[in-house]
């Protein structure tokens, strides 16, 4: 049948993960509280685990808008830990940058949108800018004309694409 898996229907594998991932964010946000000490943790697990949630939904229903959504939210949270374990806490708006890339380049993959392909290598060569910004390389405005070329030509493919 179309609607199971392992003759578990697919709504009662999507109810189940939202029950697990509620658990989990309690769980977290408890630890977070709690023992880590750190306020501002409880919305990034909540963004992994609504990202988890929205990927095992778009996995079950072939829904590429749970899949580029909940691919960002699970990097945005990832990236966050990372760069709070590591300290680099100023170069997160490149890891967002980062995240927007590869939630583009993930529903591509799986979903067959060919658009999001040219999106993920636009955003990732303004995530090379941005790093080079960052790293006093280059200028605010060296680094606005890269942003600016990029989204020209994104603009361009985009009214080229049939």
């Amino acid at each position: 049948m179309r609607g199971r898996i392992f003759t578990i229907k697919k709504t009662t594998i999507l109810r189940l993960s939202f029950i697990l991932n509620t658990l989990f964010f309690i769980i977290s946000t408890l630890l977070s509280f709690l023992v880590i000490k750190n306020y501002d943790l409880w919305f990034f697990t909540f963004c992994i685990f609504v990202g988890l949630h929205l990927i095992v939904r778009s996995f079950l229903f072939r829904l590429d808008s749970s899949c580029y959504f909940g691919s960002l939210l699970l990097l945005i949270g990832a990236f966050y830990i990372y760069c709070l374990l590591f300290d680099i806490l100023p170069f997160y708006t490149l890891f967002l940058t980062v995240a927007f890339s590869l939630a583009s380049y993930l529903t591509a993959y799986f979903c067959n949108q060919n658009f999001h392909y040219y999106l993920s290598f636009s955003l990732f060569f303004v995530s090379i800018g941005l790093m080079l910004y960052l790293i006093n390389l280059i200028s605010i405005w060296i680094f606005l004309a890269i942003i600016a070329v990029i989204v020209i030509l994104l603009v361009c493919k985009y009214l080229t694409l049939k």
